[in-house]
């Protein structure tokens, strides 16, 4: 009895260190993401320019970006919006609200519509308030930083871990961000809320990674006649649109390198050692 136990006590402790073990293995890939393309602002402003779907009759807004030399293993992306509705507009309370929110990846095929869908990724994220207003800012209704500038809306970042899809990205893409207002969108709400009010971030540097494809056009699907340029754009199409100089949307891309074959069969092989052990035990 004794002996047995002793055996299934060793089996026991061989099987803990090969299940320790094998997440450490396969959390390494993951733990070398590397940034693949970025035009996020750091230190992030109170606030930047942006484009607000609500009032331009949007549905995506993006652009057709080039990664940089390095892993293509999508990890996340981070974008940075723009939030003007305040709490007491909404008395809802708490530190903000929840929205839907879309961010899509295409091929890039040319500049008539985007190419076939990559990956899409769909979160519920927290929406912070802005803060109220100020006073003694000009006209009585913006915030003030703790800078001392005086803003309208409220800049933040919003991150979708694409890390489960094992996207593998090619070197160009056009990438979209969708979402629902009360008009607008591929299922507008019908209601007023406070996502009437959320913008998509513009930024005017170039990327510190990466590159953007053309910085005078973007990608945009809006029935806003008035703000396409003439003959492109259409409604319901995702296409380009020009004259955006200075102005492309703010976003990061994190990728990991590709696990080689060779290394995922030895993990493979783990997985079935750990089994054995198990049957055994």
């Amino acid at each position: 009895m004794s002996r047995k136990f002793g055996n299934r006590a060793i089996g026991a402790s061989r099987t803990a260190r090969l299940a320790a073990a094998l997440p450490l293995a396969l959390a390494a890939f993951a733990a070398n993401a590397t940034v693949v393309y970025s035009n996020l602002q750091d230190p992030l402003p109170g606030n930047l320019p942006s484009l607000g779907y609500q009032a331009t009759s949007t549905t995506e807004f993006g652009d057709h970006i080039q990664f940089a030399a390095g892993p293509r293993k999508l990890d996340s992306v981070t974008i940075t919006m723009s939030n003007w509705a305040l709490e007491s507009s909404y008395g809802t309370g708490g530190s903000g609200y929840t929205h839907d929110l879309t961010f899509n990846i295409y091929n890039y095929v040319n500049d008539t519509a985007a190419g076939s869908l990559i990956a899409s990724n769909t979160i519920n994220t927290l929406i912070p308030w802005r803060p109220e207003a100020d006073t003694s800012c000009p006209g009585g209704t913006a915030w003030r930083s703790a800078d001392g500038t005086c803003y309208n809306g409220l800049a933040f970042n919003v991150t979708f871990d694409f890390s489960a899809q094992n996207v593998v990205l090619p070197d160009d893409i056009v990438f979209g961000l969708a979402f629902n207002t009360q008009s607008y969108g591929n299922n507008p709400t019908g209601a007023s809320g406070p996502y009437n009010s959320l913008n998509y971030a513009l930024v005017s540097a170039s990327p510190s990674v990466g590159t953007d494809v053309n910085s005078d056009t973007l990608f945009w699907n809006t029935s806003w006649a008035g703000g396409r340029s003439p003959g492109v754009g259409t409604n319901g199409v995702f296409g380009v649109d020009t004259n955006w100089t200075g102005y492309v949307p703010a976003a990061r891309f994190d990728a990991s390198a590709v696990p080689e074959p060779a290394t995922l069969a030895l993990v493979g092989l783990g997985l079935l050692g750990l089994a054995g052990m198990r049957r055994k035990a």
